[in-house]
């Protein structure tokens, strides 16, 4: 059994870490991430570098049975196969526009 835990910039998600007795394994997600949160941090005006980490954070923990290498791959996986860019991007804006 091991637990995981999303790291997100505000709604979108960045890596994986995922624990069990034998340690810590994390994992990245592909770039398109990236390019997505720089997309939204521009869209936001989020340009400073303290603005910009802020709005980093882990999700909840989790717990998945498998060693912590094939669960972080399998959430990594499972996030790059399910993410839809626009419709994460639309929830971003439309959730700036009620703070």
């Amino acid at each position: 059994m091991a637990r995981y835990q999303i790291l997100y910039w505000e709604h979108i998600p960045l890596g994986v870490k995922a624990t069990d007795v034998n340690g810590t394994v994390r994992e990245n997600l592909p770039a398109r991430f990236q390019q997505a949160v720089e997309n939204a941090a521009s869209r936001a005006g989020q340009t400073s570098a303290a603005a910009y980490t802020s709005m980093f954070k882990w999700g909840k923990e989790q717990e998945r049975p498998g060693a912590a290498a094939e669960v972080a791959a399998s959430i990594a996986k499972e996030l790059d196969e399910t993410w839809d860019e626009a419709e994460a991007l639309a929830a971003f804006e439309e959730s700036k526009k009620k703070e």
